[in-house]
């Protein structure tokens, strides 16, 4: 029986290929780094993810490694004043995971690899680069470059969790649609300790401001600020050292010691591919969504991208079911789930971190403060930032 094909081993497609190998399915992984790369970009894992983490028996080590979040805190920069607090302890009976995570997502796929590697019916071949691939409707025969030049592979699928530029679905010829915001984020990575400075400031934290919001996020050994940068702003300028203590200490109205361990800058999207398959070809994680990252849901829906496609792959290789109804379920609930759910609410997210209208201001501090004093309301936003709502619904 022919592998399924995954290009990329990042953290989504790393977790395809375990639940694949979960269910028995031989799998080969590409990845054209030499080796995974050390990118920290996400470091969110939200309660719906830690139970399909547990279901495939790496929790305990991410666990380890990361930090545990008990409760999610939203400020207002100008007054310094905390408008919500909501406690992870009111879903407690709902997951056996009632936190959010905080660990680097290059941890969690140095914990995957060697356990991949180690399974019989698995290779994950590094310096890797996909170059072309031809679906003939049997299978799919992919061409990699490598040192030694170019090889074939062959799967009954290949899977495309290649990130957000996907040579998978260009090659495809699949639409990106969408946009850019005009913003770009300033990721500072630090050693403050917020404790004495603030000491009511949780390890994560929100701050809304209509020119400069912040988002602190406590990691183990590190703690990231996240600045919005002004349009007119130069990014060598803004990264150097001086530069950025002036923006913490401002930040922070007061000067600290801390070190500056390194900085970022990025760009947000937000896109959705106009189709997840075509033929014996599928896409999944970045490759086939994006979003901005105010709520940490691009990683995690990611996961649960491949959590749902391994579920159609398995019936489909165990059970005798049609590989373009498999592949067109889950486009369906995926696509749907990206554009519905992600999309609408980390673009809420967005807007309510850096709004400008006063009446627009008031009432969102108005509902975040009224949601966090009523365990009813609570609850149900823990739910939808935990990425929870969806399996109660359908267990409902």
């Amino acid at each position: 029986m022919l592998p399924i094909l995954i290009v990329g081993a990042g953290p989504v497609g790393l977790v395809l290929a375990l639940a694949l190998i979960r269910r028995g399915i031989a799998v080969e992984v590409v990845e054209m780094l030499p080796e995974l790369s050390t990118e920290a970009r996400a470091s969110t894992f939200h309660p719906r993810t830690l139970e399909m983490l547990a279901e495939w028996d790496v929790l305990a080590p991410l666990q380890k490694a990361g930090f545990l979040v008990h409760r999610l805190q939203y400020w207002e920069r100008a007054t310094r004043q905390k408008v919500a607090q909501f406690d992870y302890r009111l879903i407690a009976n709902d997951t056996p995971y009632p936190y959010r995570l905080q660990c680097p997502q290059s941890t969690l796929t140095r914990i995957l690899k060697p356990i991949i590697e180690a399974s019989p019916l698995a290779k994950v071949h590094m310096a890797h680069k996909l170059v072309n691939f031809v679906d003939d409707g049997d299978g799919v025969t992919a061409t990699v470059e490598t040192a030694d030049g170019l090889r074939q592979l062959r799967g009954r699928i290949l899977c495309g969790a290649d990130g957000s530029r996907s040579d998978v679905r260009k090659t495809l010829g699949i639409g990106f649609q969408g946009k850019t915001y005009e913003d770009r984020f300033l990721l500072a990575a630090t050693n403050i300790d917020f404790a004495p400075i603030m000491p009511d400031f949780g390890p994560v934290a929100y701050v809304f401001d209509p020119q400069e919001w912040v988002i602190v996020l406590h990691n183990p050994g590190v703690t990231r600020i996240v600045f919005r940068l002004r349009e007119a702003e130069d990014e060598l300028a803004v990264q150097a050292e001086c530069a950025i203590r002036e923006r913490i200490d401002h930040f922070l109205a007061q000067k600290a010691d801390y070190r500056v361990n390194g900085t970022w800058i990025y760009k947000v999207h937000q896109r959705v591919a106009d189709q997840f398959y075509k033929g014996n070809v599928v896409l999944l994680g970045d490759a086939a969504h994006i979003n901005n990252p105010m709520g940490g849901m691009g990683m995690n829906s990611g996961i649960h991208d491949a959590y749902d496609l391994a579920g159609h792959i398995d019936r489909v290789m165990h059970h005798g079911a049609s590989l373009p109804h498999a592949l067109a379920d889950y486009e369906r609930v995926r696509r749907a789930f990206a554009m519905n759910d992600v999309q609408l609410t980390t673009d809420k997210n967005y807007h309510d971190m850096s709004a400008t209208e006063t009446d627009y201001r008031q009432r969102r501090n108005y509902e975040f403060a009224t949601a966090a004093a009523d365990p009813r309301l609570a609850r149900e936003f823990l739910l939808r930032a935990a990425m929870l709502e969806e399996r109660i619904k359908d267990e409902g």
